[in-house]
């Protein structure tokens, strides 16, 4: 027997609210995400969305590739090219995320999986401790980089600031077409619109980049939840000690889930149906996988080429800004930070999911499997087949997002960036 978890903690995270709420409701601010289905709050939004895609992004974009066009030297040149490579890696996510909608729904719901599987006190404790931590991991990741993007932009707009001399004609904003969409004559009121817009564009893409984020954390939970049930599937009797009883985790969320009725502080369990609970949660992990590998894979590829690309052009100018101009290679290099950065963060995701699914085999051995009847030793070897070859995310089915990867990125950015020094 079965039953919900009470409502009547404080803190309680409902069991079919989206762990992904609050990047959600940020992409939503930003005006790539309809929260709305039909009705007319749905299309009044799709007024706000179009605004946004035709103004802040492709008017803005085809600015940059003019101002590019027309640079007057090397470093000018290499900084609007740099910046339109950046931009035209997050369209692409952007068209992916935006064609494959209805994938992103299926994907945000499916998280909530697992808290409709009947557990133990144990497992809903374990489970608020991980949720907990993945929700303020996504969140404090997200809000970061958004206060890091508005800084960039400061300091990128403090060093136009210099160029343009005070003058309308030479603010990014008078480039084609912009200068048809904002009819400006004072220099301020334009200095301020120019900033807005392009810090807009800049949080659209590092918001995007955080949901991105946001999912590869969530799945790294889930697979820590499994692990976790898989390590106590063998047990016959749960007993509800005074440990579970009295420790209130007051700093958790509680995530409202399905436990087992407890009868007298104890509960009977069969541990082949919790490992087959087990191994079908792991078949709905990689279900999700699969999922984001469908909305996202190809979009990533172009994602670590243009990174690579990113950083021998920026290790370049900071090289000939040395040369030159100082601020020039300041310039370069705030931007290679931010560069490696967001190359780090779609790295580091794909990695953590790599090493805690590596550790379901150890997971599954803790189970002591040993000790258990033939039935159960036979699910156990035909899930060690599911589970010898580590979850991986790929961009493009080429490249993985691990570790090695960031450093070959790294390594191979720096090659290149020195034989163009050696040309130059």
């Amino acid at each position: 027997m079965s039953n919900t978890k009470s409502n009547m903690r404080e803190n309680v995270f409902p069991i079919d609210k989206s762990y992904l709420y609050f990047n959600l409701n940020v992409l939503s601010v930003m005006g790539i995400w309809n929260p709305w289905e039909e009705g007319y709050k749905h299309w009044i939004y799709k007024i706000y969305e179009w605004y946004v895609i035709i103004v802040i992004m492709v008017m803005r974009l085809t600015a940059i590739l003019v101002r590019g066009i027309s640079a007057e030297d090397t470093t000018q040149f290499l900084q609007e090219f740099s910046l339109l490579a950046v931009e035209a890696a997050d369209t692409i996510k952007y068209i992916a995320y935006i064609f494959h909608r209805q994938q992103v729904l299926e994907l945000c719901s499916a998280f909530n999986w697992d808290r409709h599987l009947a557990g133990t006190e144990e497992i809903t404790q374990f489970r608020n401790k991980v949720l907990t931590n993945s929700l303020s991991a996504s969140k404090t990741f997200t809000i970061a980089i958004v206060i890091a993007v508005i800084l960039y932009y400061c300091f990128y707009y403090y060093a136009a600031l210099g160029y343009s001399e005070y003058k309308l004609e030479k603010l990014p904003i008078r480039t084609v077409p912009l200068k048809y969409c904002f009819i400006l004559t004072n220099f301020w009121v334009a200095f301020i619109c120019d900033y807005i817009t392009f810090t807009w564009l800049g949080l659209i893409a590092v918001t995007h980049d955080a949901f991105i984020m946001a999912l590869m954390i969530n799945i790294t939970a889930q697979l820590e939840i499994l692990n976790f049930r898989l390590e106590k599937c063998h047990i016959e009797i749960f007993e509800l000690s005074d440990d579970y009883k009295n420790h209130e985790q007051s700093k958790l969320i509680h995530f409202e889930s399905v436990e087992r009725e407890m009868h007298d502080k104890s509960v009977a369990l069969d541990p082949n149906a919790e490992l087959i609970n087990c191994i079908r949660f792991h078949q709905h992990i990689i279900k999700m996988l699969n999922t984001f590998r469908t909305i996202y894979d190809k979009a990533l590829l172009p994602q670590l080429l243009i990174s690579l690309l990113l950083v021998s052009m920026s290790a370049l100018q900071m090289i000939l800004g040395q040369q030159g101009n100082l601020s020039d290679s300041v310039g370069a290099l705030v931007f290679l930070i931010a560069c490696i950065l967001q190359l780090l963060a779609f790295c580091w995701g794909g990695n953590i999911i790599l090493v805690e699914s590596e550790k379901t085999s150890y997971s599954l051995y803790a189970s002591h499997w040993y000790y258990r009847d033939t039935t159960f030793r036979n699910n156990v070897k035909i899930f060690l087949g599911a589970i010898k070859n580590p979850l991986i995310v790929s961009a493009g089915g080429l490249v993985d997002l691990s570790a090695e990867t960031f450093k070959n990125i790294l390594t191979k950015g720096y090659s290149a960036s020195t034989v163009l020094k050696n040309t130059a």
